[in-house]
């Protein structure tokens, strides 16, 4: 019988490892949205210079977008805690003769940023990662008077939904590291902060059911790193067979995913 991986949950050394494991693959197995970039995009466009950091950046995905989107008077700091993150993220930025970030190696809890230096903070998909009293109390250290701040991730009902959580057996009881709204809304509210506004971004997706398998295998979330090998390979044979008797096309297998963006002014 499945049962829940809470005696093996990893701590931050092993989630430390199984990220620098998974960096030189990690744009292969994620899926990356740009709904967010552009909102984010339209709400800076006031601004004639912008000072951005991405924290938990990863291999620079979300990064890579958003240099994209703007020109020379922008520039990223890209921060995050995984040497092997960012060495992929450094190589594919300079490979594309982008100059304008810099790479920074630290936690969320204590940001190498200057006092009332960054015009916007940004972190997608990480925030369940941090310490996010610690994390929110540096962000507003760093974040210049009426600075933007953006916090992208999926909440536990979100993440019960998706094809994961509806398909994937003990993928929901094992990800209790996520939030619900009005948690990151207390959390936030202790920080001396309050939320400007937030946004619910919805996605239809499709893929083939050897696509998913391979994402699993990979560890495309990092959820899928909390089982140990017997109960995950037992898990993805019924995820295999669920996907079968619920889908007909196992080439374009299609669901709908949702994320939120909270925004906050400082």
């Amino acid at each position: 019988m499945l049962k829940i991986q809470n005696e093996i949950k990893l701590n931050s050394h092993d989630m430390y490892t199984h990220f620098s494991n998974i960096a030189s693959k990690y744009q292969s197995v994620r899926t990356l949205d740009t709904k967010p970039i552009l909102y984010i995009k339209d709400k800076l466009k006031e601004k004639a210079k912008i000072s951005m950091a991405d924290i938990g950046c990863g291999d620079g995905r979300y990064s890579l977008e958003f240099l994209r989107c703007f020109d020379n008077s922008f520039y990223i700091h890209c921060i995050d805690n995984n040497e092997n993150m960012l060495k992929s993220l450094e190589y594919h930025l300079v490979e594309q003769n982008i100059t304008n970030f810099c790479v920074r190696q630290s936690d969320a809890n204590r940001l190498p940023l200057e006092n009332d230096s960054i015009d916007c903070i940004v972190t997608f998909n990480a925030i369940h990662h941090f310490d996010v009293p610690k994390f929110l109390s540096e962000s507003l250290r760093a974040l210049k008077d009426e600075g933007y701040f953006f916090i992208y991730t999926r909440l536990r009902n979100q993440n019960s939904r998706s094809i994961w959580g509806e398909h994937f057996p003990l993928f929901t009881e094992n990800e209790d590291r996520l939030y619900e709204l009005d948690e990151l809304e207390q959390h936030i509210k202790n920080a001396d902060m309050s939320i400007h506004s937030t946004r619910v971004f919805g996605y239809s997706r499709t893929s083939s059911l050897d696509r998913l398998v391979h994402q699993s295998q990979n560890s495309h979330y990092s959820t899928f790193a909390l089982y140990d090998k017997e109960t995950f390979d037992e898990s993805l044979e019924i995820f295999q067979q669920n996907i079968k008797k619920n889908f007909d096309d196992l080439e374009k297998i299609k669901w709908y995913d949702e994320n939120i963006l909270i925004e906050i002014r400082k």
